[in-house]
């Protein structure tokens, strides 16, 4: 990155920062002496977070509970302490960040992304046997943290550029790329290694639009930094403009990067339209009218499996 584009954005007063929080969640998770009651404890503090907590314990998508969770100790003995520190990043992160980027940035639009690529990667991960789905989770939302960066660094400019994308990723990467020689997704890993967030974290987001960026150690590894740029093209069949490309490139990468078939991508396709509820509610948003998450299913099974095409010609109409 040019150290002059580097300064200006270090020299911006409101970057975004790691929420408080889940720093302390973080923190506690990596102490072998931390329990489930002291982790709950710290959580308690925040009302708003208790009550998406207890949510998410009950909910599908995280295999609800034989018994109704009600306690935030309960909650965190059922879903494991890592589980826990991502939801708690997640949330907060979200909630603290949601208003950053400036002029005519398109919060929704952002926000809507990274959330379905963040349901998209932990189903991913899901699928290619990857252990931890809570950190691929978090990997996910974190991808485009660098566009949040760069509104805030280079403000209206950015906005008026993020707009000229016309919500089309590689657009703006091309763009980000041919104004500062820097895209969100090299930003986003500094901003990460800068939050002192896990190596393979900071290269998911590396990699999260080219994954042989990323530099990686094992096969873990690898697949976690392909499940978190494969996710970002199956969002986009919600987020970009043309539905029809968007799916043909989910499509194609879905089988370049970890060989899941067509039939493979309607299934996690459907899974995603699963999740979107439970996701929605967590982080208190509207992911879309479900006419609109269906449509998707709809044009991608129209894509796989195109109609067969009538050879009788059409009916004379009758005198």
């Amino acid at each position: 990155m040019d150290p002059q584009i580097l300064q200006r954005i270090k020299n911006c007063k409101t970057l975004p920062a790691i929420p408080a929080l889940p720093l302390q969640v973080l923190q506690m998770c990596r102490d072998d002496k931390a329990s489930a009651q002291k982790v709950g404890e710290v959580i308690s503090k925040d009302p708003s977070f208790v009550a998406k907590l207890l949510n998410v314990a009950n909910s599908s998508f995280y295999g609800g509970s034989r018994h109704k969770v009600t306690t935030v100790t309960h909650a965190v003995t059922l879903l494991g302490m890592n589980s826990i520190a991502t939801l708690a990043f997640c949330f907060s992160l979200y909630r603290d960040l949601r208003k950053k980027g400036g002029g005519a940035f398109d919060h929704t639009h952002f926000w809507h992304r990274c959330i379905l690529a963040s349901l998209a990667s932990k189903i991913l991960a899901k699928r290619v046997r990857v252990i931890n789905e809570e950190e691929i989770f978090l990997a996910g939302l974190l991808q485009d943290l660098g566009i949040l960066v760069m509104s805030e660094a280079f403000g209206n400019e950015y906005g008026t550029l993020y707009q000229k994308a016309n919500q089309d990723h590689h657009a703006l990467e091309a763009l980000e790329q041919g104004r500062w020689k820097t895209d969100h997704c090299e930003i986003g890993a500094w901003l990460a290694e800068t939050w002192e967030l896990p190596e393979v974290l900071r290269e998911a987001v590396r990699g999260s639009h080219n994954p042989s960026l990323a530099s990686t150690e094992d096969e873990a590894s690898r697949l976690m930094i392909l499940c978190v740029a494969l996710s970002g093209r199956l969002a986009d069949m919600w987020c970009h403009p043309e539905t029809e490309t968007a799916i043909q490139t989910a499509l194609e990468l879905s089988q370049e990067l970890l060989e899941i078939d067509a039939d493979g991508v309607m299934e996690v396709t459907k899974q995603i339209i699963e999740g979107i509820p439970d996701m929605s509610a967590f982080f208190q948003i509207n992911l879309g009218k479900p006419e609109e998450i269906q449509k998707v299913v709809d044009l991608l099974e129209q894509t796989i499996h195109p109609s067969i095409p009538t050879d009788n010609p059409e009916p004379v109409p009758a005198s």
